[in-house]
């Protein structure tokens, strides 16, 4: 299986380098608004649950479109859904060419996230599994930025736990989100965390910057964009403080996103054709379909296609909102979410 969806994976990767693929590769599917942390630089919490896609709904539209060899879930926090675990079952039964898939964590429900992660490597042969924890501060402006007292324990307890597993098919980063709540508290943030479980590096955290969307986060009013400047210089100092490693896959891609951080900090946007609407997408958990998770311009209901992904990707309107990202049409980021990819489709 490993074999057979790298292959998959790699090849699809290079055709994007060409041109315009099919189908897209990554999905980035955010199962629930639920979340017990009341983030200040996040809105979901505030939003309304209802109408998430069932468990029934989730496995209809992967038996239909189990092609994707990288999948991204998200939320909320997944581990509200009291189905979790049979959504991860379904999502990688029914993609069977998936070679990633990750997910992020508040880490509050320390022995539900374990022990659902250790059912999910030992019932498949997924070939990754990413896990990442939050953790964007030492404990008091953790919790404060999380809403939520007790975070920083919480997250650091599942972190130390999920350590445990690491393996060639399981690794686990603690997610530091740079915002203006936290810009110039990297360095504090690994010596806390070294200090409270041992044997923590910079290498240990996967970086990432803030951003605003309407659709997806809602928090457009919570001013929590640092000085992009000076988030930029920060993460390029912070990659210094990295090990890189050229030959391993993650190292690799976080490298080439920190090279161009200048860049976007500069024009708000990279001299590269964004791959949203193309080699990836997002989903709400009510199950409409937007080509990222910034540029507001909904494609359309899978409901409204009896979870049929692929009669809904040939719509028009798909390819009319495509058509806008490559003339630069949409707001610009330089979140992994979407930056990934981009960078992937330009390999030479």
């Amino acid at each position: 299986m490993t074999i057979k969806s790298l292959t998959k994976l790699a090849t699809t990767i290079l055709s994007s380098n060409i041109g315009e693929i099919k189908l897209p590769y990554r999905l980035t599917f955010s199962l629930t608004n639920r979340c017990q942390a009341h983030c200040k630089m996040c809105n979901i919490w505030k939003k309304q649950v209802k109408d998430e896609l069932t468990l029934d709904e989730i496995e209809l539209f992967f038996s239909k479109t189990g092609h994707f060899s990288w999948i991204n879930l998200t939320g909320g926090e997944l581990f509200q859904r009291t189905d979790i675990a049979e959504v991860l079952q379904t999502t990688i039964e029914h993609n069977q060419n998936l070679h990633l898939l990750n997910f992020p964590t508040n880490g509050i429900n320390t022995d539900l996230i374990v022990k659902t992660v250790k059912t999910i490597l030992n019932r498949n042969k997924i070939p990754r599994l990413i896990v990442s924890v939050s953790m964007d501060a030492p404990p008091e402006l953790h919790d404060s930025i999380r809403g939520y007292a007790g975070c920083w324990k919480q997250a650091m307890e599942t972190f130390r736990e999920l350590r445990k597993l690491k393996s060639k098919r399981f690794s686990v980063y603690l997610g530091h989100t740079i915002q203006s709540a936290n810009i110039g508290m990297f360095d504090n943030t690994v010596a806390v965390c070294n200090k409270a479980i041992g044997n923590i590096t910079p290498n240990d955290f996967h970086i990432n910057l803030a951003h605003e969307s309407g659709h997806y986060y809602d928090n457009t009013t919570n001013a929590i964009i640092p000085e992009i400047a000076k988030a930029a210089e920060e993460i390029k100092r912070i990659a210094l403080l990295r090990k890189q490693n050229r030959f391993e896959p993650v190292s690799f891609i976080e490298s080439r996103y920190h090279q161009r951080i200048m860049e976007y900090a500069k024009h708000g946007r990279v001299s590269l054709t964004c791959q949203a609407a193309n080699s990836s997408c997002f989903i709400t958990p009510q199950g409409l379909v937007y080509p990222c998770t910034l540029f507001n311009a909904p494609i359309a209901s899978l409901r409204d296609y009896d979870m049929d992904f692929n009669r809904l990707w040939n719509l028009q309107t798909r390819k009319n909102i495509r058509t806008d990202i490559k003339k630069n049409l949409c707001p610009g980021c330089w979140t992994p979410c979407e930056a990934y990819q981009t960078l992937l489709a330009n390999l030479f």
